[in-house]
């Protein structure tokens, strides 16, 4: 059988792989998939060619207008849509244009994979069968866990993109009230300095070879959210890693985030600063804490979050389309 992904133009030299797409190609490989991967940058027609020579179509992300989307349906024999983000209403506003593109591609795929419980009851409402939860998953057996000591200063670590960081600046309260406590320091790992950077709050550029050891430099990991549509679609990637290196996490109770973190087991769900305060200034004084929490991140991680157990998951689906 033969694959075709297609997505959008993001795949870099920095960072060449995507989660929900490459990480699922050994296992097709394994049983007998030819793969190919096509993204925006390809001309359509070329798209459409390689379409119609492949037995399943895996469409990621992209919201089609309905001519291309109609041509992809007539060449395709089957169509899979992938989508890990709130495409339907988008990060800004909400468009009747975006919302019609994604009915039409949710109704008439033949499978749709959606990376958590919002986004699948947003397909159901468009088809009532071949709509399955696949969340943004890691393969836990490359992460090195985290061993807890005690030392000083206890590092809270955030990683992520320069797109993200707009996240950092809405909790620049708490940033501000540790400034003059040495015994704590922020740790931002990204492909650009946040600005905010000083003595407490330190900067080290991201590095694909080197991000899963990266993350031991961490003592805890952090994940602010919004209250929005957009946030509600977020798959929690940076809290499934810090699960995967061992890290207790502090994140707000939105969307994904509460299904991933148990409150006070894996990590600390709180709405304000003042709760984010408490978590940090709990874990910072506690090492035992740090481990106990630190060993059931991992190990939610292994259960519920790893490739090793949605690899061959997701490729039966595929081959059962």
């Amino acid at each position: 059988m033969q694959i075709l992904f297609f997505t959008h133009n993001i795949f870099t030299p920095e960072n060449p792989k995507g989660y929900r797409i490459h990480q699922y190609f050994p296992y097709l490989a394994e049983k007998g998939f030819k793969i190919d991967l096509l993204t925006t940058k390809t001309s359509f027609l070329d798209v459409l060619k390689h379409a119609g020579k492949a037995d399943v179509v895996y469409l990621q992300r992209l919201l089609l207008n309905p001519l291309k989307f109609l041509a992809l349906r007539q060449c395709a024999k089957k169509i899979i849509y992938d989508f890990d983000d709130a495409v339907m209403y988008g990060s800004r506003e909400k468009s009747l244009t975006r919302e019609n593109r994604f009915r039409r591609t949710v109704k008439y795929a033949d499978a749709v994979f959606c990376g958590n419980p919002f986004l699948l009851n947003e397909a159901k409402k468009y088809r009532n069968t071949a709509a399955y939860y696949v969340p943004t998953v890691v393969d836990t057996d490359e992460y090195p866990v985290k061993i807890h000591n005690e030392h000083k200063p206890f590092v809270i670590g955030w990683m992520g993109s320069s797109s993200t960081l707009k996240y950092l600046s809405d909790i620049k309260e708490l940033f501000l009230f540790f400034q003059n406590n040495r015994d704590v320091c922020f740790k931002f790992v990204a492909d650009k300095p946040s600005g905010m950077e000083g003595e407490t709050i330190l900067f080290e550029k991201w590095d694909k070879n080197r991000e899963k050891s990266m993350l031991l430099d961490f003592d805890a990991g952090i994940m602010p959210a919004r209250d929005d549509i957009w946030s509600q679609g977020k798959c929690g990637l940076k809290l499934i890693q810090y699960m995967a290196a061992g890290l207790p996490s502090i994140t707000h109770p939105v969307g994904v985030a509460n299904d991933i973190i148990e409150d006070g087991i894996n990590g600390f769900l709180r709405k304000n600063t003042d709760g984010w305060k408490d978590a940090i200034e709990a874990l910072s004084k506690d090492t035992a804490l740090r481990n106990t929490m630190g060993k059931k991140a991992r190990e939610n991680a292994e259960e519920k979050y790893s490739l090793k157990h949605w690899g061959p998951k997701v490729t039966e689906i595929i081959r059962n389309i």
